[in-house]
């Protein structure tokens, strides 16, 4: 049976969704309802914002993959390009370009957060703390467009802002986080777009039909109308820089095609009573909306390496030779071949890490990732000084929220029945977007770590809360949200230490590394 992801719960004879934030109030509560329409998100991002930037600057020191993307976003600021000063700089050069494998807007970013505060641990960190916490906002207004209710919606974005692998993705300078937001973004755009096409289902029921009744086509057939799309674009330009983030964003993207495609097909059967009225105007608005708008994000996202052609790896080699001479064809040439060597690189990588963890066991949290580690044996001998004090333990690793994962795995065998037996559109929007940026990585041959899973953290959160909305209005079963919330926020409390780097001892430490593949 096919999904229906239309109305993503709402039939056609639902009231009106731009609609898609409204919820109805009594009028005697309208008041209050009105204080709750903003004071409820806003508290929700204030308690994310300061478990993001709380201890943010530590370590003080640059650790994990921040000693590339640190590095990188401070090269941006000083040459415009990833480059690093040559210790005898030749007259008109003066940098060694980098070979950098993902595109710039992340980096960009990070640069931002540099540029404010300073070339140290707080700068590194603080636009991923940003980004964080503007995912956690994000996720709730995804849920109040899905689930009309802000109890569920505040719910799901306060299980994501106590998730471990979202909570220590936020306060690392690597890409991740970016790329999950930009994700969010483009998904909470096309929610938007399909409730602004849906709220004005029974306007177009009244227009005349596309035939007239003594035609051998049916007179149920009407005009299919033409209405202005522009979150449509904007989901496309979150999806750009998405791709302008990290080149896995092909994922979502491919994810937000089959979404607009079912999408568009419901809405078109519910028109004009055919589901396949005009599909080239359907094929063209998927690929501009998309394919094209995310690639001029891309190439645009560039404009800097364009600017600074002459200090890149391919501009070096051009301008070998003063004067650089150089035109736009050269420049051009020399990006895509840039491009080709980073295809090259993620295709062909290959390397053997302890923290590798094959994507089949991502929902398990089975193999998480530890970016620091400092310990102090209480009986050495050497006279090294150490990080810690002896006998004591410090450690960030990236762990998903065991009492939010494992509750989920719970949860997907339910969504899976209601999108395909009971075509339950909240369902199958929420499939859609997890499964399409999960089952992809299922048979990658490259090298997989569980932080890739973070674009994902969001749309378990949102499979909770769909549970949730069905268990919390009876009265036998509303105890299961509200236990999973207060379970998962005691989960938070407890393995704290391991997601902030806190200084604890060994004995500690090793009450919270249950699994051997956790060390």
């Amino acid at each position: 049976m096919a999904l229906d992801l239309g109305a993503a719960g709402a039939r056609t004879s639902d009231p009106p969704a731009d609609a898609g934030s409204r919820v109805a109030e009594p009028s005697g509560d309208r008041r209050t309802g009105d204080r709750l329409r903003w004071l409820l998100p806003l508290v929700i991002i204030v308690f994310a914002a300061g478990l993001r930037f709380a201890y943010l600057s530590h370590p003080e020191r640059i650790y994990f993959d921040e000693t590339y993307y640190a590095t990188n976003a401070a090269q941006l600021l000083e040459f415009g390009v990833e480059a690093e000063p040559r210790v005898e700089a030749d007259p008109g050069q003066g940098v060694d370009p980098v070979f950098v494998v993902h595109p710039p807007v992340a980096k960009w970013l990070i640069a931002s957060g540099i540029a404010v505060f300073g070339d140290n641990s707080v700068g590194w960190r603080a636009a991923a703390a940003v980004a964080g916490t503007l995912l956690v906002g994000v996720t709730y207004a995804i849920a109040l467009r899905l689930f009309r209710r802000r109890g569920v919606a505040a719910l799901t974005a306060f299980l994501l802002s106590i998730d471990g692998l979202a909570l220590t993705m936020s306060r690392i300078s690597m890409l991740d986080i970016f790329l999950a937001l930009f994700v969010a973004l483009g998904v909470w755009a096309l929610l938007i777009d399909r409730d602004r096409r849906w709220a004005r289902v029974s306007d177009v029921e009244t227009m005349p039909a596309a035939a007239p009744p003594d035609s051998a086509e049916s007179p149920a057939v009407r005009r299919l109308p033409r209405m202005p799309r522009p979150y449509l674009w904007l989901a496309g330009v979150a999806f750009g820089l998405a791709l302008a983030s990290k080149w896995s964003a092909v994922l979502a993207i491919g994810a937000a095609g089959l979404y607009l495609l079912s999408s568009e097909i419901a809405w078109r059967r519910a028109v004009t009573g055919r589901w396949y009225r005009q599909p080239w105007r359907l094929a063209g608005l998927g690929l501009a909306g998309l394919v094209l708008v995310p690639g001029v994000i891309y190439v645009a996202s560039y404009v800097s390496w364009f600017a600074n052609y002459e200090r890149t790896r391919p501009g070096v080699a051009d301008c070998a030779t003063a004067p650089c001479d150089v035109g736009p064809a050269e420049i051009a040439g020399g990006w895509f071949g840039e491009q080709q060597d980073i295809y090259r690189f993620h295709r062909d990588l290959e390397v053997t890490h302890s923290y590798r963890a094959s994507a089949i066991l991502w929902p398990l949290t089975r193999r998480p990732v530890v970016y620091y580690y400092e310990s102090c044996a209480a009986d050495r001998t050497d006279e090294e000084p150490c990080v810690v004090e002896p006998g004591m333990v410090e450690e960030i690793v990236g762990l998903g929220n065991p009492a939010v994962w494992w509750a989920a795995l719970a949860v997907y065998p339910a969504l899976l029945y209601a999108a395909i037996r009971r075509r339950d559109r909240v369902a199958a929007t929420i499939l859609v977007f997890l499964l399409g940026q999960y089952v992809p990585w299922l048979g990658s041959s490259r090298p997989l770590f569980f932080f890739y899973a973070l674009p994902l953290v969001p749309f378990v959160t949102l499979g909770l809360g769909w549970a949730a909305a069905h268990l919390l209005p009876r009265r036998g079963l509303r105890w299961l949200p509200i236990g999973v919330g207060g379970l998962a926020l005691a989960s938070f409390v407890f393995w704290s230490p391991v997601f902030y780097g806190w200084q604890i001892s060994e004995s500690a430490w090793r009450a919270r590394m249950w699994f051997n593949t956790w060390i």
